[in-house]
Order: C-alpha cells, then sequence, then structure tokens
C-alpha cells in the first residue's frame, strides 16, 4: 500500500515541513550558514552533515543512537545521488522532470518513492515505510537548488560586468 505524505517548504530558510492526512508528522531544519540539517518523521530522528568540497557527501546520523545510517554522494554534473545505507543497500535519487519538479529515490526493485513539487509544496507517494529514505529525498532536493542558486548568485554579476562594458 502506497503512503501518501504532502510537504510545505519555506522557500528563505529552505526546511520543509512533512503532513500525514492533514497533521504535521514531521520536518527538516537547515543550518543557518550551511547546508548541514536536522530532521523528524514520526518516530524517526536525523542529522545530516555535509563533507568536502561543494559538499560532496553527506553522512546521515540516526540522533537516538548516534550510529551512521547512511552516506549520500552527489553527482556534481547531473542532478543525480547515491544513497548508500550501513546494511550495504543502495538507492538513488534522481531527478525526473524537465524542470525539476519530480525525483524519484528507487533500489530499482521493490521500493520507488516518487516525489513532485510545485514553488512552494509537493507530495510524496512511497511504497516503502523507510522514514530514512523519504526525508533523504527531500534533503537532497534542497542541496540540489542550493547549488544551483549558489551558480545563479555567481553568473548574475560575470553577466552584469558583461552587458555594462557595450
Amino acid at each position: 500500500m502506497s503512503k501518501l505524505i504532502n510537504w510545505k517548504n519555506n522557500w528563505f530558510s529552505g526546511n520543509f515541513q512533512l503532513f500525514v492526512a492533514g497533521a504535521q508528522k514531521g520536518m527538516i531544519t537547515f543550518s543557518t550558514w550551511r547546508s548541514d540539517a536536522e530532521s523528524m518523521f514520526e518516530d524517526k530522528n536525523y542529522q545530516f552533515v555535509n563533507e568536502g568540497f561543494w559538499q560532496s557527501r553527506t553522512k546521515v546520523i540516526d540522533r537516538k543512537t548516534n550510529e551512521l545510517v547512511a552516506i549520500i554522494t552527489y553527482d556534481s554534473w547531473k542532478s543525480k545521488a547515491v544513497i548508500s545505507l550501513s546494511s550495504g543497500e543502495q538507492y538513488e535519487w534522481r531527478s525526473t522532470g524537465i524542470w525539476k519538479t519530480q525525483f524519484t529515490v528507487s533500489n530499482y526493485k521493490d521500493v520507488h518513492i516518487m516525489y513532485s513539487a510545485s514553488s512552494n509544496s509537493g507530495a510524496i507517494s512511497a511504497d516503502t515505510g523507510s522514514e530514512l529514505l523519504i526525508i533523504t529525498g527531500l534533503f537532497i532536493k534542497q542541496i540540489y537548488n542550493k547549488r544551483a542558486a549558489v551558480l545563479v548568485a555567481c553568473f548574475i554579476p560575470l553577466i552584469t560586468v558583461s552587458i555594462n562594458r557595450h
């Protein structure tokens, strides 16, 4: 049976609220100056800690046990990431829509989570009860959104300078 979760996103902070049947059941809160985050969904609580240049890896830590439960590795050239669980299982996060409004987390066997997004809200359809995978999919979305914003912020001054020269 598929689980349906709705979410809302605060565009300025990047924080998410997650709702099941209209009741808030979780959230993701991002650090102010970094892309690290704390999350809670139903009875699970995770911390996301980014590492490396351009934050090429993220460690996911279970806050109740303080154990490393997953590592996320990002593909810098594509909207794609690999979620490697401590159990050895691997899942792929990939953007599927041309406007980056749809994305999935899947192992291409028995777990498939579909996300759809509008400007500041969306829905999740999951055929798994894994809170970790559901939360991780939204976290990765926000990491790629922040990367796109940084690229735009870097190119605007260059475009402005080149326009003003002519």
